[in-house]
């Protein structure tokens, strides 16, 4: 079975917004545009660790396993 990365790269950045949201109030004294950095760099961070999985599926047969059940090619029933 393969990894549909494009779907755990889409869980990522929900991931990331979600947990955005869910501090909103510790950001709300930040200007838009510090907003708009802190955003970019919570979504960066994400895809980050979504390319870190996947490298790390290359090597380690247990993740690419893992990811690959999460996040199946095909099937339409990976997250994101």
């Amino acid at each position: 079975m393969t990894i549909d990365a494009h779907a755990l790269r889409i869980h990522a950045a929900e991931v990331s917004l979600d947990r955005l949201n869910h501090n909103r109030s510790r950001l709300r004294e930040l200007s838009s545009g510090e907003l708009r950095i802190v955003e970019e760099v919570a979504d960066a961070v994400g895809q980050a660790v979504a390319t870190c999985l996947l490298d790390a599926a290359e090597s380690d047969t247990s993740v690419a396993s893992a990811l690959a059940d999460m996040y199946p090619v095909g099937t339409g029933t990976g997250r994101g």
